[in-house]
Formats: C-alpha cells, sequence, structure tokens
C-alpha cells in the first residue's frame, strides 16, 4: 500500500498493532516488544520474508511461541513492527523546518528510500500494508509538510503527496526486485536475469532515484509557478 500520506485519516479505521495499548513486560520470559523487533528483522534479513512465522520468531528468541502473544497477536503485526523499525533512522535524520520545501522533499524521500531498499523484504512490505508507525508517520508528515509550504490547492497537494509516495515505493520495489531476481550463468533464473535490459539494471542505483525525484519535484514547481 502506499505511505498513506494522501489518506491521512484512513488509518483510523485499520486494525493495527500501533493502536493497541501496549502491554507490560512478563516476568517469565523476560521478553519485551523490542526485543521481538529486533528477532523478526534479524530473521527477516537472514530467510527472507516468507519464512517469517510466529513460531520462527519465537524460536530466534529461544521461547515458545504463545509467549509472543503477549505483545503481538498476528504474523502481520511483526511486519509491520519490522518496516517501522528499519525507517528509524531516517525518521531520525529529517531535514529542519528551515530547508527549501524542495529540498526536504528529496532529503526525506530519499532516506525514506534507502531504508527501504537496505532490507530486501521491507519494500515489499510497505507496498502492501498501511505505513502507519510513528517513524513512517513522521517522515510522511514531514514531506506533506514540505508540500504545502510550496502552496497549491487541496487536489494538487494531494497529487503531488501520491506521486511522491508511488516513487518513493515503486522505485524501492523495483530496485529489490532487480537485485533480488540476478543469478549466476547457468541458475534456473538465469535467463530472467538475462532479461533485464542495461537501462533497467542502472536504474536501480540510488541516482536514478534521485533524477526521477527531480523531474516529479520540476514537475510539481513548474504547476504551482514556483
Amino acid at each position: 500500500m502506499l505511505l498513506g500520506m494522501a489518506e491521512p485519516r484512513s488509518d483510523r479505521q485499520f486494525d493495527s498493532v500501533f493502536h493497541r495499548p501496549q502491554r507490560g513486560r512478563r516476568s517469565q520470559p523476560a521478553l519485551s516488544r523490542e526485543r521481538i523487533v529486533a528477532a523478526t528483522v534479524a530473521l527477516l534479513d537472514r530467510d527472507g520474508a516468507t519464512a517469517l512465522t510466529m513460531r520462527k520468531v519465537a524460536a530466534e528468541l529461544g521461547v515458545h511461541a504463545t509467549s509472543l502473544y503477549w505483545y503481538v497477536e498476528r504474523r502481520e503485526d511483526l511486519v509491520d513492527l519490522a518496516v517501522d523499525e528499519v525507517l528509524a533512522g531516517a525518521a531520525a535524520a529529517l531535514p529542519g523546518p528551515e530547508t527549501p520545501w524542495d529540498t526536504a522533499v528529496k532529503e526525506t524521500a530519499h532516506g525514506f528510500y534507502a531504508a527501504l531498499t537496505a532490507h530486501t523484504w521491507a519494500a515489499g512490505f510497505a507496498g502492501s500494508r498501511p505505513l502507519i508507525g510513528p517513524n513512517a508517520v513522521a517522515l510522511s508528515r514531514r514531506i506533506i509538510g514540505a508540500l504545502q509550504a510550496c502552496g497549491g490547492s487541496d487536489e494538487e497537494q494531494a497529487v503531488a503527496i501520491r506521486a511522491i509516495s508511488n516513487q518513493i515505493i515503486g522505485a524501492a520495489t523495483t530496485a529489490v526486485a532487480l537485485r533480488t531476481t540476478s543469478s549466476p550463468p547457468g541458475t534456473p533464473d538465469a535467463a530472467l536475469s538475462a532479461a533485464v535490459t542495461a537501462s533497467d539494471a542502472l536504474a536501480v542505483g540510488n541516482s536514478y532515484f534521485d533524477q526521477v525525484l527531480d523531474l516529479v519535484l520540476a514537475g510539481i514547481a513548474a504547476r504551482r509557478g514556483t
């Protein structure tokens, strides 16, 4: 799913781990949401998205699966928490309020993109789940605030928000897909890898993400006469 930047109220109808009150730690076993999230990210980095289950995360922590249900209700909670965790660094490095609107959008979007492409599983989950964790919200609000500073009608702002959102999620998903489909000659996936064009392969680089983003920002500025 998109960043949720264009529909800021839609998360209120969504049952999310971020909307439920956290329970306190239990003395036995000595678990916490933070430990569960760290174990989830480690499992996803090592074994990929298809390996994620409550049972496997419990095994990663050396506990029984039923112990996790005090902190999370289902696999989707693990997904949402893990994605928001990998966005923490980008959310902690937001451009300041004095930054020009286009620079603020570009820096925030680049941090968002870099975080999603740093983990091969993150972009896919980000494209299919509402991003309403605190770090994702902080990033989205910074982009929204910068675009609002540029002016324009509500409709123009909504279109701009959607364009930036699509660029971040779409480019991250494509970059990860191209990276993971590269296979050595002679392997079953070699034919698929060979079908990727040179321009597609070049587009994986961050510089191409930046250049596409520059085109989007130039279009926004031209449309608003700034």
